[in-house]
């Protein structure tokens, strides 16, 4: 899964105002301490005036959310102690006397959730924002490496019961089911989580990185154009929710070139660069589907290629490859077929630039090193036996499955042709690519290209 899980399984635990506690007393001001004894003073002596009170309260709230430390933390929760027996139906108190608890939890490390499972029980009101409730803090406060996976799952689950608005307990719910590759349910409790919290963005976001997913998944099998639809609907409404977050920029830069809107997804792929500069790499990848060239240039030229990501290497040896750079591509394959998450068609298609330059031997020694120990599908044994001229071009179409492998076989028996000097079949299988509309596909944007140069030389 694209998805990121360590994002999902360390996000903030609670509400954003659950951040961590120091446990070492700070030094209030004297002005601080002297309104805080005079409000403390009132309010003792007006037992049923809640105003003082309130205003002691929420003075020292201001002090702890500035300090973070457990001494303020323990002032406070007195107060919000004695407020909530005042006035127990007021939610502004409520809610402060819960998580200000919650976050003394992480402070003291204990929590009674036999008590506050029953407090929660007892104020619906908790159950309509998105807080923790207190089977949750089992996993937090757990001994490190107590709980199996099993128990994480069980714990989660309690959770979401008792709370379904709280996020983040959905959100790693989620996550653990991928651990266990249980996608579907994964799926099932973001699609729930979203029907719950209707305005959350994160839960939006995650929800359609499983969507995307599942609709490369398909892409080769059935029609997703209605999946697509509703998933580009989804992050035009992300980008707009949350404008600064690069990666829902990235991701509908990914469904915009899933729907063969090029140039849109170079937009947003620009976007995202812009606001982080860790999807350089991705914007570089998305000059390529646009044939950007120049930008392709630049993006590498100052870049060593041991340096580079495996999937950048992967990136410069098929641009090289599909404006026939034949050396360059070659160059890059050593340091290519080290990388342990190299792919097998960066090895397929860059040994072919061995072949080009009249090197079949090193184009042979270059297969056999960089396919060791890669996982090999039957459909990549059989472009793999065409390459090395065991199987007909009829017989590696007739193994094809569906259009994805079509216009992979296509771009192979494209490579063949140019090294027969056959550009008349050449360009009759860059144009099948390009009329099979495999929009995401690398072959796709390589043909793209391809026919642009044969139409702009043509008189």
């Amino acid at each position: 899964m694209k998805i990121i899980l360590a994002v999902l399984m360390t996000s903030i635990l609670l509400l954003s105002a659950c951040a961590s506690t120091e446990k070492e007393p700070s030094r209030a001001t004297t002005n601080q301490s002297s309104l805080d004894n005079s409000l403390a003073a009132t309010a003792a002596k007006y037992p049923k005036d809640t105003v003082a009170l309130t205003q002691l309260a929420l003075q020292q709230l201001q002090e702890y959310e500035a300090n973070k430390n457990l001494y303020t933390l323990n002032q406070v929760i007195a107060s919000y102690d004695e407020l909530y027996k005042r006035q127990p139906y007021n939610h502004d108190v409520l809610l402060n006397y819960y998580r200000l608890n919650l976050i003394k939890s992480f402070g003291t490390n204990s929590y009674d959730v036999a008590y506050w499972q029953t407090f929660f029980q007892q104020q619906p009101f908790l159950k309509t924002i998105d807080i923790a409730p207190p089977v949750y803090m089992k996993l937090p406060l757990a001994p490190r490496g107590s709980l199996s996976i099993e128990d994480r799952i069980n714990i989660l689950q309690e959770t979401v019961h008792d709370n379904p608005k709280f996020i983040n307990g959905n959100m790693a719910l989620a996550a653990t089911y991928v651990e266990q590759n249980n996608l579907q349910l994964a799926l099932f409790v973001l699609e729930t989580a979203a029907k719950h919290n209707p305005e959350s963005s994160d839960i939006l976001g995650a929800l359609n990185e499983y969507k995307v997913d599942k609709i490369f998944d398909n892409l080769c099998h059935k029609d997703t154009s209605q999946q697509l639809t509703q998933v580009f609907e989804d992050y035009k409404l992300l980008v707009k929710q949350t404008p600064e977050n690069a990666y829902y920029h990235m991701q509908l830069s990914t469904v915009l070139r899933l729907m063969g809107k090029l140039r849109m997804s170079n937009f947003s792929a620009k976007k995202a660069a812009s606001l982080d500069v860790d999807f350089k790499s991705a914007l570089a990848e998305s000059d390529f589907w646009l044939g950007n060239n120049k930008a392709l240039t630049t993006y590498f030229s100052d870049k060593d290629m041991h340096s580079l990501s495996t999937d950048d290497l992967y990136l410069a040896i098929l641009s090289n490859v599909v404006n026939f750079n034949w050396q360059t591509a070659a160059d890059l394959m050593p340091e290519y077929i080290t990388r342990n998450d190299r792919s097998f068609y960066g090895v397929l298609y860059g040994a072919h630039a061995f072949k080009m330059l009249g090197k079949p031997h090193v184009a042979k020694q270059i297969t056999e090193t960089g396919l060791t120990n890669v996982n090999l599908k039957p459909w990549h044994q059989q472009m793999l036996n065409y390459a090395n001229q065991q199987i007909t071009s009829a017989e590696l179409m007739a193994a094809s499955k569906n259009n994805c492998n079509l216009s992979e076989a296509h771009f192979i028996e494209g490579l063949s042709d140019i090294k027969a000097d056959n550009m008349t079949d050449f360009e009759k299988n860059m144009a099948a690519i390009v009329e099979l509309n495999i929009y995401p596909f690398y072959e796709y944007a390589g043909a793209k290209q391809i026919m642009k140069r044969i139409k702009r030389s043509k008189p």
